[in-house]
This record gives structure tokens, sequence and C-alpha cells, in this order.
């Protein structure tokens, strides 16, 4: 075999190589079935440095925020209070990168004081309520439920509010299932409340 046909074979096997590289690097992976559970507590568990945050944070609220940083399409929250600067600045990071983001507030909650509603409507994030006697009381949230792709959905529920009492000093617990049935349940109760509800922001005004 000639020096120039083994050159051409080598670059055409490194060419190749790369292609498939970009393609497969491109190619968002498929998520593996997810049932976890994260307790949180009043102990003081030791703060280590955050993945996602320059802050520091215990290990409970460093799994948490991981699966909230995992959106790749959407993000819909349905929270009963949202006070936390941290969560906040995460979901914000999501959004400015393109994923789709959703959020139901409480009435009341959504302009109790510390709530992060003002940092959202700045950033044009999509945030609705309902005036009312009676509590929007959820606490969950869905993780690329409009993915077109093989990703696979996740939900995150439990007692946890997103606040700075409840991720450090309260006892709470937060259950993460990709459990297509239980996934389809939340899917469809996000998108009647949101339908009922109506806009804190209206975005462009």
């Amino acid at each position: 075999m000639g020096f120039a046909k083994t050159l051409l074979i080598t670059i055409t096997f490194f060419v190749a190589s790369h292609v498939a590289y970009k393609f497969y690097k491109r190619k968002p992976k498929k998520r593996r079935e997810i049932n976890d559970v994260i307790m949180f507590s009043n102990k003081h568990s030791e703060f280590k440095s955050s993945k996602y945050l320059k802050e520091h944070m215990n290990e409970s609220v460093e799994r948490f925020l991981s699966y909230l940083n995992r959106s790749r399409h959407s993000l819909d929250i349905c929270m009963y209070v949202l006070t936390n600067t941290d969560v906040t600045t995460v979901i914000l990071k999501q959004h400015l990168r393109g994923v789709a983001v959703r959020v139901i507030l409480d009435a009341d909650m959504a302009f109790t004081s510390g709530s992060t509603v003002k940092r959202l409507e700045k950033h044009g994030i999509h945030v609705r309520w309902m005036k009312s006697t009676d509590i929007m009381h959820n606490k969950f949230c869905i993780v690329d439920s409009l993915a077109q792709d093989d990703l696979l959905p996740f939900v995150m529920t439990g007692s946890l509010n997103w606040t700075n009492q409840a991720l450090y000093r309260n006892w709470e617990n937060l259950l993460i299932t990709s459990n297509r049935d239980i996934v389809k349940v939340y899917r469809t109760e996000f998108e009647r409340i949101w339908q009922e509800f109506k806009p804190i922001v209206r975005i462009g005004k």
C-alpha cells in the first residue's frame, strides 16, 4: 500500500471519528430510571462547596439542586412559596440557557416577604396564581415534561417548600421519581392549574 493511500485512509478515519464524536456529544443521553428520596433535617450537617453555585451548602440541598439542574427542555414548578435565592438562581440559569420555565405559586405567598417573584419577573419567566380564600398548597416540580426526545421526564415532590427555613432548618422530605404513570398524573394536574390560574407577570408590558 502506497504512502498516499495510507495517508488518505488515516485522514478519512480521523474525520469520520470526529464527526461521530460530535454527533454523539450533541445527542442527549437517555436518563436512567430515577427513584430517589432526599431527607432534610435541622441537624447541622457539614457545608461544602457547591458544583452549581459559589455558595457553600449541605449535601441534601446540593442533591436537590443537582436534580433541578438536569432540565434540558422544560421546568414546570408548582410551589406554595419560593423565597430561597439559591434555588431561584438555578431556575434563572436554566431559563437563560433556553429551558422553558413555568411557575405556579400561591397568590398570597407570591408576594410575601422574601418572595423571589420579582427576580423571575425581571427575566421574563411566566408565573401564574389565582386569588382565592383557598390555598394553592402543592409542592412539586416536573423536569422535562415537554421533552420530545429520549430524555426521561421526572417529578420532584414532597413536603419541601423552596425556602431557607425548609431547606436548612425543618424536617422535610423530597421524592424524585421518573415513574411514567406518576409523572403523567403530575403533568396533567400542572396543565389543569396552569390553564385555570392567571398570570402574575405579563411578558412585554
